[in-house]
């Protein structure tokens, strides 16, 4: 078995949103530049392979994919008011989606323990029927699904620690309890979703988590936040695979978010959720890239997750903080609701 999988390629530079977009192509420039200079003894690259339909359409409307589809006439076409496309969208979001199950089949095969898809554009906040939040596809949801019906997965944790709420992999599980969705998220924010409220309906009750974080958050407050309720959530869950939607504007460089997220916070939770992953799911981790607009931030931030998940053992480095006597109240509302599902 190798090092973590990283899928990487150039045609995910095709996309492009328009000039002054957020959401640009240089995201993945910067990441090229730091995945040429990975130890290839250390890190298995990976090419993507495009989705298929049958793949796009295991979460989303096949009216909603033939939109997008439609848009590759149009030199650039707003699906919102965030979300604009290209001739090449339609196939870079293919990619994006093909991408990451790329990952999570060569782990299923035992190629691999853990990978990284470094794919745009991210995904968490596309509905079945709808663009959001520069989103075309739900990548990581399909994800999931694709572990269900190809790989027989039960039970599957998605982790979402991007600095919005992933709404859109939210409404994907929401009555399935086979998915425990964990989100940590600036609240209130775009998209206005992720209370501690919304926890589910039906079969789905108490199998959504989600931790609406104060604008200032930074290292010690999230993994406060990872110790008292993510892990032991996770712990409690016994997940066959963990996904997660490793968004880096929760970084306290990024122009869009509000948190204080350093490098060292995202090694302490990925640290975490490797652990979690050793105990559990047979070290089977995925992770996917969700947002993160600062350059500098985002490569760093990719790096720093990528030196914790080539270690063999994942080391406890006692990221353990006092945090922040003001998540109190949060804390003690999280478990209030919390109390009927354990």
């Amino acid at each position: 078995m190798t090092g973590p999988a990283v899928v990487i390629d150039n045609d995910y530079l095709k996309h492009d949103p328009g000039e002054f977009h957020p959401e640009r192509p240089e995201r993945i420039r910067v990441l090229l530049d730091m995945a040429s200079q990975l130890d290839t003894d250390k890190f298995q690259i990976l090419p993507p392979r495009p989705a298929t339909r049958a793949e796009i359409e295991s979460c989303h409307d096949p009216d909603y994919v033939r939109l997008v589809e439609s848009t590759s006439e149009k030199n650039q076409y707003a699906l919102d008011g965030d979300t604009v496309t290209c001739r090449d969208s339609f196939g870079v979001g293919l990619l994006a989606v093909g991408g990451f199950l790329r990952v999570l089949d060569s782990i299923a095969a035992g190629e691999t323990r853990n990978g990284f898809a470094l794919v745009r554009p991210p995904g968490h906040h596309a509905l079945s029927d709808r663009a959001m939040g520069f989103c075309l596809f739900n990548t990581i949801a399909i994800g999931a699904e694709h572990l269900k019906r190809t790989h027989g997965a039960k039970k599957i944790l998605i982790m979402d620690w991007d600095v919005h709420h992933g709404n859109g992999t939210q409404d994907a599980f929401y009555d399935d309890p086979s998915v425990l969705f964990i989100s940590t998220h600036q609240y209130p924010y775009y998209p206005g979703s992720g209370a501690v409220t919304e926890v589910g309906v039906d079969a789905g009750e108490g199998y959504t988590i989600n931790i609406p974080l104060p604008a200032g958050c930074a290292d010690a407050e999230y993994v406060q936040v990872f110790e008292d309720v993510v892990i032991p959530a996770a712990t409690k869950f016994e997940p066959e695979w963990i996904l997660v939607s490793a968004g880096f504007d929760s970084h306290r460089r990024d122009p869009l978010g509000g948190m204080g997220v350093t490098e060292n916070g995202f090694r302490a939770m990925t640290r975490m959720l490797l652990q979690v992953a050793d105990q559990y799911a047979g070290q089977r981790i995925a992770f996917l890239l969700e947002g993160g607009y600062d350059l500098a931030a985002l490569r760093n931030s990719v790096a720093a997750v990528l030196e914790v998940m080539q270690q063999r053992m994942p080391e406890d480095d006692n990221n353990s903080a006092a945090g922040s006597d003001r998540l109190q109240p949060l804390l003690r509302r999280i478990h209030q609701v919390r109390e009927k599902y354990r």
